[in-house]
């Protein structure tokens, strides 16, 4: 049975955007083409994210209760709004999908490498259908949990891999010119940082929405601050080799050794990675479910949960021919793919939503009338 329209406190709604925006993060190279550079793309992309941000939080506070689609309807007409609409369920099924290919990978190479690839992706799949048909209130609960142990796990590896750092590896700066910087910091801004412009869906359940905005810029700020530590923790571990591998945090986690006894931690923290996982597809298929019901002017999400859940594990497997394709679309094609998903539209609703606003100032003044003359005695 459907339930009511379920309302989210703005702690367990940054906790999802938290795990959502570290997600595959925790796992990949991040500005890989800046080198040991990577750091200062990641503050540039930072700063230029909080404005991308602070657009799709603006418009949900000025139309509170209304989500991106709902808003689109009422600037652009129903069919434009609509057209929004598949939009965004595409994108969000298309990003869940990348995302399952993604861990499926990882469990892959470094865990499970004789088990058949779609066993794993059913196994993840099914979770993430079951956390998005018990509603975003359970995520969220699930979400706090989780990040619990990861900030745990972020915060105990870089104390035991400290004795191995070598800080000359972030030495000298900037020796490539900014070139390399600024494709880094626009490839940071496509992934991850922007690709929370799915929560626009989400922001309308907020039990505070006159918080949103602030909520969804701290938490951006956050996440990309704990983006920032990572690196440079892979870069002083590993150096220039930590923008060449595919998985540099995995390999980073092998120089822990605690008395010569508890070594090989790595295996355990890939339990943490695929927490962070499982937040980001249950996102990316709650979102394109919600976008089709709002589409379809239904009321039951839950309908289109189990068909895009079967569509996404079995797009998965086809969607890369091998890795080097994934990687390859990932670091080349991905961040100008995105770009109108996670800038052009909601840039062009800010813009008609001031345009409506001022429009109807003068409109609201005429309807008053002239204001009448006090008689002067």
């Amino acid at each position: 049975m459907e339930k009511g329209v379920e309302r989210l406190p703005n702690t367990g709604f940054a906790a999802v955007m938290y795990m959502f925006l570290l997600g595959s993060t925790l796992t990949l190279p991040l500005a890989a083409v800046a080198g040991h550079d990577a750091w200062i793309s990641i503050l540039l992309a930072i700063a230029v994210s909080l404005g991308i941000v602070w657009m799709y939080s603006h418009l949900c506070q000025l139309y509170p209760g209304k989500n991106l689609i709902e808003i689109g309807e009422e600037l652009f007409g129903v069919w434009i709004g609509r057209l929004i609409g598949i939009c965004y369920a595409w994108y969000a099924f298309h990003l869940g999908v990348m995302v399952v290919r993604n861990f499926t990978e990882l469990i892959l190479m470094v865990a499970l490498p004789k088990t058949p690839p779609v066993v794993i992706a059913a196994v993840m799949v099914a979770t993430v259908l079951w956390a998005a048909y018990a509603g975003i209130e359970v995520l969220a609960r699930c979400s706090i949990f989780i990040l619990g142990f990861v900030l745990t796990e972020g915060m105990f590896s870089i104390i035991f891999m400290g004795k191995d750092f070598q800080p000359s590896n972030l030495l000298p700066v900037i020796d490539k010119g900014w070139t390399p910087i600024l494709q880094g910091m626009t490839g940071l801004i496509g992934f991850p940082l922007c690709e929370t412009v799915l929560f626009a869906m989400i922001i309308p359940q907020l039990n505070k929405i006159e918080q949103a905005k602030k909520t969804v810029l701290w938490t951006t700020v956050a996440g990309g601050l704990l983006l920032l530590l990572i690196n440079i923790r892979n870069t002083l571990i590993l150096g220039e080799l930590s923008s060449r591998l595919i998985y540099p945090s995995y390999t980073a986690y092998q120089y822990i050794s605690i008395a010569d006894f508890i070594e090989r931690v790595e295996p355990a923290v890939i339990f943490t990675w695929v927490m962070g996982g499982f937040v980001k597809i249950c996102v990316c298929l709650y979102v394109s479910a919600k976008s089709l019901t709002t589409i379809l002017s239904s009321k039951r999400f839950r309908t289109y949960l189990v068909p895009l859940s079967i569509l996404m594990l079995l797009y998965s497997r086809i969607i890369y021919r091998n890795n080097a394709e994934m990687i390859f679309f990932a670091g080349e094609v991905y961040q100008w793919y995105v770009a109108p998903f996670e800038i052009i539209i909601p840039l062009l609703m800010l813009l008609a939503a001031a345009w409506a606003k001022r429009k109807k100032k003068p409109s609201s003044l005429s309807e008053e009338g002239p204001i009448p003359e006090v008689p002067v005695t």
